[in-house]
């Protein structure tokens, strides 16, 4: 009960401290009116500090607090003095937590610190050293864990990520009067509204699309093992999906300095029948995924490759993440990316192609995720560690009577080494591709129908066991609904 005490004073505090530190910093306008309708914004250029720190403090406060109060208890949150108290000594190490916490709750995690300073007029550099600073604290003071090397890594750079592009969208959330996505997307609202007696500031307008798709589809999948193994045919019946596409600002003909000036982003998520195979029965009957993969342009010039053709060039950075019951796989990658579109009389083609270095990633170890290798109770995950490179391809074909085709491919080549290895895993190289192919036809201005094919394929060159052959492929019947 002590503790609950300290922390409720605690936040209380830091909103306290920040009214009175931004009421110092703004004392001639202490009149100001708490209307944060577009109308009313006054552009303030001056940078808070004190408010983003106090952000970032807060976000960990409260996430602490229910992980450590709520429901479940968790008994790493379960942080006194003497876990603490001589940080130096504690020894730093990969973790092995859920997929899902660890390559998208961290990364969301780190983007909630992004936009406690994004909010403050902090810049892009100055709100990701607030998120490394906010992951620091988190890993160090918030739990009993040993101090994770992977989200000492994902939980600031895809922070970064995640942020910016959430922040962006609040801001044409906010620009457009739907006040209520605005909070959704940039919650820390919450916070630095009250405070800064204003709605966050930026530019809106540059939404290109902004898309809904759902539908359903179904998927078969094979795997080949040499002996005493044996190969394994798996059939996922029928699932639903929803997804949602956003390209915001023109990806052809972009010239900036500013990181994710210009970004694409494509999120689903599907659940359906299971294939009846899984490391436990409930993988065995019930068939999910999510997935999300995304570009930005950290730099981007626009050069001049002749007429009818608008291009960019310059340095990107793709998050990627695939959390599916036949296959897992994450990728964090900077590198450079050339994007061409040719105009035509009748629509547009366009290309790309992105080559990126991996800074960490992920790929599932198949004979533990399909129970073929049991699972001590010490071994806590069916995933490994990776570096490596990324490849992506991209043609596409846009009528301008409404027919679409899209084809993009992403490539990966990955290196599990033996510092992040755990009993019961492998190291070696995953080569791997996730193609998704599609055909849109209009049925109206808003509405569109389509068909999709989602292919996978695979081959683990595994240092100690036999190497693994894997090919997935999933035939998708949809419905977009464009609400931008």
């Amino acid at each position: 009960m002590k503790l609950k005490k300290v922390i409720l004073v605690l936040c209380s505090f830091v909103f306290a401290f920040n009214v009175f530190a931004q009421t110092a910093e703004s004392s001639e306008n202490s009149d100001a009116s708490l209307d944060f309708s577009s109308e009313s914004i006054e552009f303030d250029s001056k940078k808070h500090y004190f408010v983003a720190a106090g952000g970032m403090l807060l976000t960990n406060i409260v996430i602490g607090s229910w992980n450590r109060f709520g429901p479940a208890r968790a008994s790493w949150a379960q942080v006194y003095w003497d876990d603490i108290k001589e940080p130096w000594n504690r020894k730093i190490k990969f973790d092995r937590d859920w997929y899902w916490t660890n390559f998208v709750l961290h990364p969301y995690q780190g983007g909630l610190y992004y936009l406690a300073a994004r909010n403050s007029n902090l810049n892009w550099f100055e709100s990701l050293l607030v998120s490394a600073a906010g992951s620091f604290m988190w890993e160090y003071f918030f739990e009993t864990n040993s101090p994770s090397t992977n989200d000492l890594t994902y939980t600031p750079i895809g922070g970064f990520v995640t942020g910016e592009m959430v922040y962006r969208l609040g801001l044409e959330a906010n620009a457009k009067g739907h006040k209520i996505l605005g909070y959704v997307a940039n919650p820390l609202r919450l916070y630095t509204d009250p405070i800064l007696k204003r709605a966050p500031q930026g530019p809106s307008g540059l939404l290109q699309s902004f898309s809904l798709k759902t539908g359903f589809g179904l998927a078969v999948a094979n795997t080949w093992l040499k002996e005493p193994y044996d190969n394994c045919s798996e059939l996922f019946p029928a699932y639903g999906s929803v997804g949602l596409d956003v390209v915001y600002d023109d990806p052809y003909g972009h010239d900036s300095n500013t990181p994710y000036s210009q970004f694409e982003l494509s999120m689903q998520g599907s659940a359906g029948l299971g294939s009846g195979e899984g490391a436990d029965s409930t993988e065995e009957k019930i068939m999910y995924s999510i997935n999300i993969f995304s570009n930005g342009m950290l730099l981007a010039r626009n050069p001049d490759f002749g007429e009818n053709r608008d291009t960019t060039v310059g340095l990107v950075l793709e998050y990627d993440f695939m959390w599916h019951s036949f296959m897992e796989f994450s990728s964090l990658a900077p590198g450079f990316a050339i994007k061409q579109r040719i105009n035509t009389e009748n629509g547009f083609f366009a290309w790309q192609t992105h080559l990126a270095g991996i800074i960490m990633g992920t790929a599932d170890y198949y004979y533990l995720r399909r129970g073929i290798f049991p699972k001590p109770d010490y071994v806590s995950c069916d995933y490994g560690y990776t570096t490596g490179a990324e490849i992506v391809e991209k043609i596409a074909y846009n009528a301008h009577s409404g027919f679409v085709f899209d084809w993009t491919v992403h490539g990966y080549a990955m290196y599990k080494y033996k510092a992040q290895k755990q009993d019961c895993d492998d190291t070696g190289w995953e080569y791997f591709a996730f193609s998704q192919a599609s055909v849109e036809l209009p049925v109206s201005k808003k509405v569109s129908l389509g068909l999709s094919d989602d292919f996978y394929i695979k081959y683990a060159d595994y240092d100690n066991v036999e190497n693994v052959f894997s090919v997935f492929n999933a035939v998708n019947f949809y419905a977009r609904f464009k609400l931008m």
